[in-house]
């Protein structure tokens, strides 16, 4: 999905960034009226400092028709190259784009993040088209969280995308690295918050295992750096794992 979305990105920016067409008086409205043009979908769009909130239905995302995931993937990625135009040419300050896709029951969620930032570099060519690829965040819920999630709108502050960032970079390595799969889905890795300096994420599942927590350490370090200095988010200074008790299985000083 990301690739096709990648592909557009440049002539979507050089379109976009001359005027501006989305003036931030009527920047909700005019991003409804528009997806609707373009997909002929109705979405609801939110506004939150600077996170802009898109919320779509489809009645066919859990399902095991092939041709239904296709098509409704296909609507997505229109979605969410049609959404980003709008920070590009607007008046109003928008730095996060938050594409939420779920089902009529909520019982599954799809989320899309974009960094405005991200996508200026990448058209600049400020950033390859590798980097861009790396830093897409794309988070998946079940039943059990994805009303609240949905509801749940407010600003998303650069440490809060990074965070998450890390999190779904994680997730993306056990679809490609066969031998950490099985520790990665093991842990169920989440994004709980980001306080007082640190990174917070939580486990649903209780680690035992002393080669697992040093290993999971190791991943969850290197990636901890390696987008703070990407970011330059340097007021972060620890990672922090917790389990579902509250308990701190991890804590990793940050040295960037």
């Amino acid at each position: 999905m990301f690739k096709k979305i990648l592909c557009c990105l440049f002539s979507i920016f050089i379109l976009s960034s001359c005027n501006v067409s989305f003036p931030k008086e009527t920047l909700e409205q005019d991003a409804v009226k528009l997806v609707k043009e373009e997909t002929q979908k109705d979405v609801v769009v939110n506004r939150c400092g600077a996170t802009l909130y898109l919320d779509v239905c489809f009645e066919d995302l859990v399902t095991d028709d092939s041709e239904k995931i296709s098509e409704v993937y296909g609507i997505l990625q229109k979605i969410v190259s049609t959404i980003v135009r709008i920070p590009l040419s607007s008046d109003a300050d928008i730095k996060f784009v938050v594409v939420s896709a779920f089902d009529p029951k909520y019982q599954t969620l799809l989320r899309l993040f974009e960094n405005i930032d991200d996508i200026k570099k990448y058209a600049h060519q400020y950033i390859s088209r590798e980097d861009y690829s790396e830093r897409q965040l794309m988070e998946l819920e079940g039943p059990d969280r994805t009303k609240e999630i949905v509801e749940n709108k407010y600003d998303i502050t650069e440490e809060e995308f990074v965070a998450r960032l890390i999190v779904s970079q994680l997730n993306n390595l056990a679809r490609v690295n066969p031998f950490l799969a099985a520790l990665i889905q093991a842990v169920e890795l989440r994004f709980l918050s980001v306080e007082k300096n640190s990174f917070y994420f939580v486990t649903p599942k209780k680690i035992d295992s002393d080669e697992v927590k040093i290993l999971l350490e190791k991943l969850l370090e290197r990636e901890v750096i390696k987008n703070i200095q990407k970011y330059k988010t340097f007021s972060v200074k620890s990672a922090i794992l917790k389990d579902r008790e509250n308990n701190i299985i991890l804590n990793i000083p940050v040295k960037a």
